[in-house]
């Protein structure tokens, strides 16, 4: 290979790289990529001269002005400036690869094409750029190498001959034409010295201390627009989604074990009033939701479990900041980095309606992360067997009943007649919820290309005329279908199912599995779908799919572990080396209940490895070693560092009391985690374990004030509880 010819191809595949970014992002102008692409393959066939004359070279200046005024006015009439300077930088680099001649012409592109991969940290947020950032890398290696080799020669013959080689026995051409000075045992070894470069670069990024958030790129994905999910929904946009694959969520089971778990409706939002064409909430007024100590919210108690189902959710940036769970969900939890929990601007938060629809409040547009817990779908209760009449008496005597059962104006008879005739002589409340539903299921089809009939209202239309539609048709003929019949419903609207992705062992649910479905009020809200079953739509599985299976848990790794790397993920990854060093040398302890960490603990885990492959295991140690040293550090003296915490004296007694009985706190436990824990481990005293918690909390993170009096009483009765655990152990206290 001419050194001459591998020296250029590798400044082409520097300067390719760095736009490989910026043009997949789609920020751009659809036609620039291509007319970019083509300039510069032009330029490359383009045989290389001394150098333009001085016509052509002022022609390319003033050019170059003329497009710097062009993208200015552009930032005036309010273009993004960040877009135009990047439309600058690829301009520039087509100047100079058109005009190069000089080492300093080659030097300017290497400047450019680095200015254009920072830029492109702001744009493109996605897995691309961590493919760019490792073929620049590479790239980037080759071409400075040889660069500097070709720069070292041309100086070294001048300093011999002059400032002239012309007319030299020794050309510097024929130097740069030689066959002999660079193979392919010159590229694999630069190969190798900018992958250590790379691995480097990740060590540094894993272990530098992150600031604030800690978020490496300053790029704020765009939000998913998506159809269906906001305050007010009209008929017909669930089918506009039915076939976009874009992933909106991506759900971890913590525990589970098997292939594919059965699909779950991820429940959303709740709706209660229909004007005839569209579904809107009738009480949108929201209030803040308070947290515990571990984070955790509780919105509707009554449908608390002690066995929940946990998800761990991965939420994709939306319009609509809603949050989904499984089924009944009652309590979200999320934790908030130790930096950004200490300041306003970067504060998150969660918000309740009157329907118990959750949303949350970020700053930025990352993705939102949190655990759910859920219900496990639930057999009607006993007032599903209530006659009709005896229901509607009930019904009477709720208040805000009339919201559940509100129809729109002008309603046509026909759907009231409808809905009675269905009905006939079913008994109880229960019946006729499910005559109605099998009706809908069994008469009428399901499909997602719809004709309309403009002079009849959606549902009017759906029943009588076209009898076809979607999930949004069948769940709103059955709500104002029972509400004819003075059964309370309201309309949901979630995701159902979704693709497991074995690869990463979660649950991908995409905009196509948007769902719309009816809950019905017996005593609970219970769902009912009269969506025909199996009409969901089937991604088989292909080639494709499962490169598409790939690619997305590898996309979610990135965001997890590059994109939205913080100090929070940084602790974690330093404590999963911890756990696994306590494990290979200093055993480990059976009785920890894993459980209790819940997904937090699988995830940060999962990237101690991916972090440590690439940083080093050398690396990985020493840092860990040191940051459990300092943590444990702090565990012994945080009480002791606030004089007169005397509750927090009480909670490191109680904390120890359960150690020497054989309940240690894990390192990674919080307080309310601890609680959990023992009462998993059937622990004696719980009660006064919750009392002691309870305080401690309120003091510590609630802002009360120290009660003396009560802080008395928990230490006596932790002594009692010492007495009675070593009389249980047949010791002296």
């Amino acid at each position: 290979m001419r050194f001459v010819a591998v020296h250029k191809a590798a400044t082409y595949l520097m300067v390719l790289t760095s736009t490989l970014s910026v043009f997949a992002s789609g920020e751009l102008a659809p036609l620039a990529p291509w007319a970019f692409l083509v300039l510069t393959v032009l330029s490359a066939v383009r045989p290389d001269t001394p150098g333009p004359s001085v016509l052509v070279e002022r022609l390319w200046t003033l050019a170059s002005l003329g497009v710097l005024v062009f993208l200015g006015v552009g930032v005036f009439q309010g273009e993004p400036a960040l877009i135009q300077g990047v439309y600058l930088l690829l301009w520039l680099m087509l100047a100079r690869l058109f005009n190069r001649r000089t080492s300093r012409d080659y030097l300017q592109l290497y400047v450019l094409s680095f200015m254009l991969v920072v830029a492109s940290t702001a744009v493109d947020a996605d897995l691309t750029y961590g493919v760019q950032f490792l073929l620049y890398v590479v790239f980037g290696t080759w071409a400075l190498i040889l660069f500097h080799l070709k720069r070292e020669m041309e100086e070294n013959y001048l300093l011999k001959y002059g400032d002239t080689l012309e007319g030299r026995p020794v050309q510097i051409e024929r130097v740069l034409n030689s066959r002999k000075l660079v193979g392919l045992q010159f590229l694999v070894a630069t190969s190798a010295v900018a992958l250590l470069v790379f691995v480097g670069s990740t060590a540094v990024f894993v272990f530098f201390p992150r600031v604030g958030l800690g978020m490496f790129f300053q790029k704020q994905r765009p939000g998913i627009l998506m159809s269906g999910f906001s305050d007010r929904v009209e008929l017909g946009q669930f089918g506009t989604v039915k076939d976009d694959p874009t992933v909106v969520m991506r759900v971890e089971l913590p525990g589970h074990t098997g292939g594919a778990p059965p699909p779950r409706y991820w429940r959303g939002l709740t709706l209660d009033h229909y004007d005839g064409t569209t579904w809107t909430k009738s009480r949108p007024r929201r209030w803040r939701l308070e947290r515990a100590l571990s984070g955790m919210a509780v919105f509707r108690p009554d449908l608390r479990s002690d066995d929940p189902l946990v998800q761990s959710i991965y939420l994709e940036p939306m319009e609509t900041r809603v949050l989904f769970g499984a089924d009944a969900p009652f309590a979200v939890s999320f934790a908030d980095s130790v930096l950004a929990a200490s300041s306003g601007r970067h504060r998150r938060g969660l918000q309740m309606d009157a329907e118990g629809d959750v949303h949350y409040e970020q700053p930025d547009e990352v993705a939102f992360k949190y655990t759910a817990l859920s219900n496990e779908p639930k057999a009607p209760p006993a007032a599903w067997s209530l006659s009709l009449a005896a229901y509607r008496e009930r019904v009477a005597r709720e208040p805000g009943a009339e919201v559940y059962l509100q129809l729109p104006a002008g309603l046509d008879p026909r759907v009231a007649a409808l809905t009675a005739r269905v009905v006939g002589d079913a008994t109880t409340v229960g019946q006729a919820v499910e005559r109605v539903r099998a009706h809908l299921a069994r008469t009428l089809t399901y499909s997602l290309t719809l004709e309309r009939d403009p002079s009849l209202p959606p549902l009017e239309d759906f029943l009588f005329k076209q009898r076809r539609g979607h999930c949004e048709y069948f769940a709103t003929a059955l709500a104002v279908m029972l509400r004819t019949q003075g059964i309370m419903t309201r309309n949901v609207n979630g995701f159902l199912g979704g693709a497991w992705n074995d690869f990463g062992r979660y649950v991908a649910v995409r905009q196509g599995d948007a769902h719309a479905w009816t809950e019905v009020w017996a005593g609970a809200w219970v769902t009912q779908d009269a969506t025909p079953v199996g009409e969901t739509r089937r991604a088989e599985s292909t080639l494709w799919t499962t490169f598409a299976a790939w690619s997305d848990a590898a996309r979610l790794r990135w965001y997890k572990y590059v994109i939205e790397y913080d100090l929070d993920r940084q602790i974690g990854v330093f404590q999963s080396v911890a756990d696994t060093l306590r494990g290979l040398f200093g055993g480990r302890d059976e009785r920890r209940p894993e459980a209790t960490s819940g997904a937090s603990t699988s995830s940060q885990r999962s990237g101690c490895a991916e972090a440590g492959t690439a940083a080093g295991g050398v690396a990985v140690v020493v840092i860990g070693v040191l940051a459990l040293r300092r943590r444990r550090a702090r565990a012994r003296t945080s009480a002791a560092s606030r004089p007169g915490d005397e509750v927090a004296a009480v909670y490191s007694a109680c904390v120890a009391l359960y150690a020497a009985a054989g309940y240690p706190r894990g390192v990674s436990m919080t307080a309310d985690e601890f609680v959990h824990a023992l009462a998993a481990q059937g622990a004696p005293g719980l009660d006064l374990a919750r009392a002691v918690v309870a305080h401690y909390s309120a003091e510590r993170f609630g802002g009360a004030d120290e009660n003396p009096a009560a802080v008395r009483r928990l230490r006596a009765a932790l002594a009692d509880l010492k007495r009675t655990l070593a009389q249980r152990e047949g010791r002296s206290p």
